[in-house]
């Protein structure tokens, strides 16, 4: 009987979570296929409190991995923006991305359209 319970209480949260994790994986992929099938990919670790400036032309995924998925992002050194896990440009200019986490390094993934 107590088993049943637990298992009648744990399987909305089971199928909750694993329709996430379906989704997650859909939202990742469409996002890498943003630039089209001919593009150019840099790959670039930040320390914590490090930034990178950037030249980005048309359409880029900008994908942030790591323990603390946040950065802050500045296009054409406009307002600050943050971001979290990914962000689509479609915009022409430079990009200032920053990492705030004063103790993880972050992975930042770059694609953009050749």
């Amino acid at each position: 009987m107590l088993a049943e319970l637990l298992l009648l209480l744990t399987l909305p949260l089971i199928t909750l979570s694993s329709l996430w994790f379906r989704y997650y994986r859909k939202i990742m992929l469409e996002a890498l296929s943003f630039p089209g099938t001919s593009f150019k990919e840099n790959s670039i670790h930040l320390m914590p409190s490090q930034s990178v400036t950037f030249k980005v032309e048309g359409k880029c995924v900008l994908v942030v991995s790591g323990v603390s998925s946040w950065v802050t992002m500045r296009v054409n050194g406009g307002p600050p923006q943050r971001v979290f896990k990914v962000r689509l440009l479609n915009a022409r200019g430079t990009v200032e991305v920053k990492n705030e986490s004063k103790v993880f390094q972050v992975s930042l993934l770059i694609r953009c359209e050749s």
